[in-house]
C-alpha cells in the first residue's frame, strides 16, 4: 500500500513538472511570436491584374508594411486613413506602362474606389445627398445638373475615343474617362466586399467630378436658365481661397522659393486625401510613344474625386527626381454673366478632367497654358504656374564663383499667372518681374491681373500685381502665419453662422541652389494666431494691392452643391475674424450648424502639421 502511495505522489510531482514546462514552453512561444509580429499604421495595399482574357482581378494584402514586396500587376495601391489623427487619408497609386492606357486608367480607378469607398459615401453624403435634398430649387437645379453632365459625358467621351489615336490632349481625356468608370466600378465592388447597405447613383460620380465647376453652373442656371433677377449676394464678402509666392535670396548663393495656399469651402466638405498617382500613361495608345511628361502628380483632393479641385498640385516625370511645375489655383471674379453667351454645356469638358490632362502633358508653364485653352468653354480660375526646372536651369547658367545671378531671360515664362472665364484664356508671364528683384511676393485672393481683364469681368477696383517689397515671410512657419491671418471662419458670425470658411493650409518651399523641397499641410478651419490681428486689413499688407483681399470669390473646392451662400458685413467678418482663436468643434456648433451634415469627420479640427510619406519613392 505504502509502495502505490509513493508511485502515485512520483507521478504527480513529474506530471506537474511536465504541465509547468509545457506551459513556460508556450509562455516563451507566445513572446517570441509577439517579438517577431510586424507592427502595421492602419495602411491597407491591393494590386489588380489583368489579362485579355480574364479581365481585371484584384487582390487584396490587407494591413502592409513591406511596400515594395507588394506585387506590381498592372496597378497596386496603398492607402491609410488618418482622418481622426490628423485630419488626412492617404492615397497612392502606381501603374505600370507596359500596359495598354485604358487599362492602366480603369485599373487605378477602380483600385481607389475600392479602398476609399466608406469616405466616398460620406462625402457625397455630407454634400451633394444633403445639397441636392434641401428644397425644391436645389433639386430642380440637381436634376437639370445631372441631365447636362450626362450629356456632356456621353458626347465628349464619343469625341474623345475618335480623336484620341490623333490628338494627344483627347486621349488624356479619354483615360480621365476610363478612370472615373474605374472608380465607380470599385467603389461598388468595395461596398459588395464589405456586405455594406448603401448606394450612390451612377450620374453623381460625375457630379463629384465636376465640383469644379458647380459654383458657376448653379450662376448659369440662376442667371441663363431660371431667368432670376439679381440678388443680394456679393461673393465679395464670402470666405476666399488664397496663394501666396515669395521669390527671395538670402545670401549670394541660396536662393529661396515658397509657396503658400488655403482653399476654402463648405466645412461639410472637409473629408480630405493626399493623393499621389503616379500614372505611366503614353501620349497615345500606341505603347510605343514616349510616357508623358507629368506621370507623377502629388495633390490634396476629397474622396470620390480625381482631381484636386482646391487646386494645388506638385508635378514631377517618370524619370525625373525633382519636381519640375507647381499648379496651384483660386477662384477668379467673374461679374459679366454675358459672357455664357455661347457656351455649348452639352460638349463642355469638366475643368478637373482638362486640369488633370494640362498637368499630365505639360513640359512648361507656357505649355500648361496652351493645354488649358483647349476646350475652354467653362471656368473662372486664375491660376499660378512655377517651373521649377526652368527656374533652376536659369539660375545655374549664369552662375559664378560667387553665386547664382538673377539674370533669367525675358521670354522663359518660369513664373505664369493663367487666368480663364468662359470660352477665355489669359496668359501672364511674369519672368520679367524676377530681374534686379531679390525679394519678390506675389498674393491673391481671387482679382484678375489686369485693368482689361477687370473691365471684362465687371470689376471696379485697381489690379494685383507684384510688388518688391521688405516683409517678415522668411520660412514656411511665415507663410503659414500670413495665411492664417488671413483666413476666415463662418462658424464665428453669431447669429449669422455659415458653413464655409478656409478648410485647410499647404506650404511648400524649394531650395534653388541645393535642390531641397518640403512640404506640409494642415486640414481644417483655421484659427489665426492668437497674438496676431486677423482683419482683413492687417497692416502686414503693406506693400501688396489690397483690393485683391476686398474683392475675389469662394474657391468652388467644396462639394456643398446649393449652399445658402448669404453675404456677410464685413464689420461681421472682422469681429468673427478676431474672436477665431477658438479651436473647430461640431458639438459645439449644435445651435449654428447643427443642420450641417459631417459623416466621418472628427468632432475636434485642431491638428498640426502632416507631409506625406510615400510607399514607391522615384529612383534615386
Amino acid at each position: 500500500m505504502l509502495k502505490v502511495v509513493g508511485a502515485s505522489w512520483l507521478k504527480t510531482r513529474i506530471s506537474t513538472y511536465i504541465l509547468l514546462g509545457a506551459g513556460l514552453l508556450a509562455i516563451g512561444t507566445l513572446f517570441i511570436a509577439e517579438m517577431d509580429r510586424p507592427q502595421f499604421d492602419g495602411t491597407y495595399c491591393a494590386t489588380i491584374f489583368w489579362s485579355k482574357h480574364s479581365g481585371f482581378r484584384v487582390e487584396y494584402w490587407k494591413q502592409r508594411n513591406d511596400f515594395h514586396n507588394i506585387p506590381k500587376g498592372v496597378a497596386r495601391t496603398c492607402y491609410k486613413d488618418s482622418t481622426m489623427e490628423n485630419g488626412w487619408s492617404q492615397l497612392e497609386v502606381e501603374t505600370q506602362r507596359q500596359f495598354p492606357d485604358w487599362v492602366q486608367a480603369f485599373a487605378a480607378g477602380m483600385l481607389e474606389g475600392s479602398l476609399t469607398w466608406r469616405n466616398i459615401h460620406h462625402q457625397w453624403s455630407n454634400t451633394i445627398s444633403h445639397g441636392c435634398d434641401r428644397s425644391d430649387d436645389s433639386q430642380n437645379f440637381c436634376t437639370w445638373l445631372r441631365d447636362i453632365l450626362i450629356t456632356s459625358y456621353e458626347k465628349t467621351k464619343e469625341m474623345a475615343e475618335l480623336r484620341a489615336n490623333l490628338d494627344h490632349y483627347w486621349h488624356q481625356i479619354r483615360l480621365f474617362f476610363y478612370q472615373l468608370e474605374g472608380l465607380q466600378a470599385g467603389w461598388k465592388k468595395g461596398v459588395k466586399r464589405s456586405r455594406a447597405d448603401v448606394e450612390i447613383p451612377p450620374e453623381d460620380f460625375l457630379l463629384m467630378n465636376a465640383a469644379g465647376d458647380i459654383k458657376d453652373l448653379k450662376i448659369y442656371f440662376d442667371k441663363v436658365i431660371m431667368k432670376k433677377g439679381d440678388s443680394s449676394y456679393d461673393p465679395s464678402l464670402m470666405p476666399k481661397a488664397s496663394m501666396v509666392l515669395k521669390l527671395s535670396r538670402s545670401n549670394e548663393s541660396a536662393w529661396n522659393l515658397m509657396l503658400g495656399h488655403s482653399s476654402a469651402g463648405s466645412f461639410s466638405s472637409m473629408l480630405r486625401i493626399h493623393k499621389r498617382y503616379k500614372l505611366n500613361y503614353h501620349f497615345s495608345p500606341d505603347l510605343k510613344t514616349h510616357t508623358v511628361p507629368g506621370s507623377d502628380i502629388t495633390f490634396t483632393s476629397y474622396p470620390g474625386i480625381l482631381a484636386s479641385t482646391d487646386d494645388f498640385y506638385i508635378i514631377k516625370g517618370r524619370h525625373v527626381k525633382n519636381i519640375h511645375l507647381l499648379v496651384t489655383g483660386i477662384d477668379i471674379q467673374n461679374n459679366n454673366l454675358d459672357l455664357w453667351q455661347g457656351v455649348n454645356l452639352q460638349t463642355a469638358l469638366p475643368l478637373s478632367a482638362r486640369v488633370m490632362a494640362a498637368n499630365r502633358l505639360a513640359h512648361s508653364s507656357r505649355h500648361w497654358a496652351n493645354q488649358m485653352s483647349k476646350n475652354a468653354a467653362k471656368g473662372n480660375k486664375q491660376w499660378l504656374i512655377v517651373d521649377l526646372k526652368k527656374l533652376e536651369a536659369e539660375f545655374s547658367d549664369h552662375s559664378s564663383h560667387e553665386g547664382f545671378l538673377m539674370t533669367p531671360t525675358i521670354d522663359s515664362s518660369i513664373i505664369s499667372i493663367v487666368e480663364q472665364y468662359p470660352n477665355i484664356v489669359h496668359v501672364l508671364d511674369l519672368t520679367k518681374q524676377l530681374k534686379n528683384n531679390k525679394n519678390i511676393v506675389w498674393f491673391s485672393q481671387g482679382m484678375p491681373t489686369t485693368k482689361e481683364l477687370q473691365k471684362l469681368a465687371h470689376i471696379s477696383s485697381e489690379p494685383v500685381g507684384w510688388r518688391s517689397i521688405k516683409n517678415n515671410l522668411t520660412n514656411l512657419e511665415s507663410i503659414e502665419t500670413f495665411l492664417r491671418n488671413h483666413a476666415t471662419r463662418g462658424d464665428l458670425f453669431r447669429e449669422k453662422a455659415l458653413p464655409y470658411g478656409n478648410i485647410d493650409l499647404k506650404v511648400f518651399s524649394y531650395n534653388i541652389y541645393s535642390g531641397q523641397t518640403h512640404f506640409y499641410a494642415i486640414a481644417g478651419p483655421q484659427t489665426p494666431p492668437s497674438d496676431k490681428k486677423t482683419s482683413s486689413h492687417d497692416s502686414s499688407l503693406n506693400g501688396f494691392v489690397s483690393e485683391s483681399l476686398v474683392l475675389g470669390s469662394e474657391d468652388p473646392s467644396h462639394l456643398d452643391i446649393i449652399s445658402e451662400q448669404r453675404p456677410v458685413r464685413g464689420d461681421i467678418r472682422e469681429i468673427a475674424n478676431l474672436k477665431a482663436s477658438k479651436t473647430f468643434k461640431w458639438s459645439n456648433l449644435v445651435n449654428e450648424l447643427g443642420h450641417i451634415p459631417h459623416e466621418g469627420h472628427p468632432d475636434v479640427w485642431s491638428f498640426g502639421k502632416v507631409s506625406p510619406k510615400w510607399a514607391w519613392q522615384e529612383p534615386k
